[in-house]
Order: C-alpha cells, then sequence, then structure tokens
C-alpha cells in the first residue's frame, strides 16, 4: 500500500515538473544553444546564469563577460551570437508564422553576429535591431554589428554609414 502511494506521488511530481518545463518552453523566445565563460541573464529584478539548454524570454538582458559569448536559437530559427562584453535586451520576439510576427533585439553595448530564421525572411520589415545609435531594419540572411563608442561598425573595425 506504502509503496503504491509513494509511486502515484513520483508521478504526479514528475508531471508536475514536466508540465511547467513545458510551459517555460512555450513562454520563451528562445534557447541557448552553446555558451562559453559568463553569461548572465537580466530580469525582473532577479539575475541568473545562462547555459546551453537554458530558455530566453522577452525583456531579458543578456550579458556576456570578457571571454564569454551565447549563441541562442530563437522561435523561428534565427541564431544570434552575442559577443564577449556584451549586452543584449530582448524588446520583443513573437513568432507564430504570420503577419503578427514581430522582433526587436537592442545592443545595448558590444557586437552580435545574427543568422536570420523565417521571420527575417517572410517578414523583414518586422525583423529590426536597436543600437544606442541606430534602428535597423534586417535585409539579408547574416550579419556581424558591433558598438565602437558612438558608431556601429563591422568586424574590421570600419565604420558603417547609417542614414
Amino acid at each position: 500500500m506504502k509503496s503504491s502511494i509513494r509511486i502515484t506521488l513520483v508521478l504526479a511530481l514528475g508531471l508536475l515538473m514536466a508540465s511547467s518545463v513545458a510551459v517555460a518552453q512555450e513562454d520563451s523566445a528562445g534557447m541557448v544553444v552553446a555558451s562559453r565563460g559568463e553569461v548572465i541573464a537580466m530580469s525582473d529584478g532577479g539575475s541568473r546564469e545562462l547555459k546551453q539548454g537554458d530558455f530566453v524570454y522577452v525583456n531579458d538582458e543578456i550579458l556576456t563577460s570578457d571571454r564569454s559569448f551565447a549563441v541562442l536559437q530563437f522561435t523561428d530559427g534565427a541564431k544570434v551570437t552575442v559577443r564577449p562584453d556584451s549586452t543584449l535586451i530582448i524588446e520583443q520576439y513573437l513568432y507564430a508564422g504570420n503577419a503578427t510576427d514581430e522582433a526587436t533585439l537592442n545592443l545595448v553595448s558590444g557586437g552580435l553576429r545574427v543568422i536570420t530564421g523565417a521571420m527575417a525572411k517572410t517578414n523583414p520589415e518586422n525583423y529590426k535591431v536597436r543600437t544606442p545609435v541606430a534602428l535597423m531594419g534586417v535585409r539579408g540572411t547574416e550579419f556581424s554589428i558591433y558598438l565602437c563608442g558612438d558608431t556601429v561598425c563591422d568586424e574590421n573595425d570600419q565604420e558603417i554609414a547609417i542614414d
């Protein structure tokens, strides 16, 4: 009798944990698919260390330290590499595969490498990257940007003209 109660409790706990993981995945904007070093997500006044397999959410502020990086895969398949010494805020990321799709990533400092996913292909006008000096609409499938003081630079520290 006691063992059947234990088994029932273990099964109930397992179902509860599985459902909470499913809810976390459903609410997420994406997932960390690779990381190295210290990668932190700040949100709602708290912080958590990020590692491979962890979910990221809208309003998360992703911080990487020196010699650290994170590769985030978003719900539409886009991959964003947050470079060392960078801060990225996921301001908006809604992918439903229709005209309501919308993404805004805010690069506060450092650099990014982006390989766009389905959203930038089907609704490119709704996929944006914001920086302290510009708001960029994304046209294309792959790009890198770095903040160099008060300008945006490419991988070779060459200033990118912004109209």
